[in-house]
């Protein structure tokens, strides 16, 4: 955003204003993020710069008047542009753009780390309880401790399947797990409690990775949820942090 400003913006408002429809050059911003090693800079440095920066776009766009704004600058890939296009441009392709971008990181980054905590807190729930405990069931229609862990561990795949479709194909339809079949099916109730965290704790480690390694287009690919419709790839990965909370929540009170 910096850079933009100074070497896109700013130039672009000056020549345009100086000379006749003249050809403005491209910029690269993925490859000054390389050659000029953003990671390592530090962001105080960086957002002063861009504040100065800002300062002098503004002073010379209050100078702008009547039909200098509709004089003209020839962008390689957008074609003829005026000064109100690109300061448009500059509004809202630019900076609400860029700006929605570091909220949707901040929201990403929650909920990644919400995902990552999750086999961790079942192991602290349930480390100091008897054998008896995790397979005592509440009542005879409601899962034991142990049902619930295995219920985690499975869910994980259905999860990860959904959200590697959504990621290579267009609004893929999901299925919806028979939960008791596998219960039933898979013996939940005689399970291993240490051998289903730390399987779970592996398939959610995929999860994360695969989620860490979508671009921030793809948080906003959908699939079609037959009971909740049309979901992105951010809003299922919230629906499994939830369901991560609602099944530790119910652990925590039955222990």
């Amino acid at each position: 955003m910096r850079d933009m400003e100074r070497e896109a913006y700013i130039d672009r408002y000056r020549r345009i204003l100086a000379e006749d429809s003249p050809a403005l050059p491209d910029i690269d911003g993925d490859a000054y993020a390389i050659v000029r090693d953003y990671r390592s800079m530090k962001l105080g440095e960086v957002l002063r710069d861009w504040a100065r920066l800002r300062k002098e776009s503004l002073k010379l766009l209050k100078k702008v008047k009547g039909g200098q704004w509709e004089r003209v600058g020839t962008h390689p890939t957008a074609g003829p542009l005026s000064v109100a296009a690109f300061l448009r441009r500059q509004a809202v392709g630019n900076d609400e753009a860029h700006l929605g971008q570091l909220g949707a990181i901040k929201r990403r980054h929650q909920i990644l780390a919400d995902l990552e905590a999750g086999p961790s807190a079942l192991a602290k729930e349930t480390h100091a309880l008897s054998d008896e405990k995790l397979r005592l069931r509440p009542s005879a229609d409601k899962w034991a401790i142990i049902e619930i862990a295995c219920h985690l561990r499975d869910i994980e795949r259905v999860y990860a399947e959904r959200f590697t479709k959504m990621a290579h194909q267009e609004k893929p339809a999901f299925w919806i797990l028979d939960n008791a079949r596998a219960a039933e099916a898979l013996r939940y109730r005689e399970a291993d409690l240490r051998a289903a965290i730390k399987e779970w704790k592996r398939l959610r480690e995929d999860t994360i990775l695969l989620l860490r390694s979508l671009p921030h287009a793809s948080w906003q690919r959908t699939g079609l949820h037959p009971e909740r419709g049309e979901r992105t790839v951010e809003q299922l990965a919230s629906d499994l942090v939830g369901h991560d909370r609602n099944h530790l929540g119910r652990i925590k009170e039955l222990a």
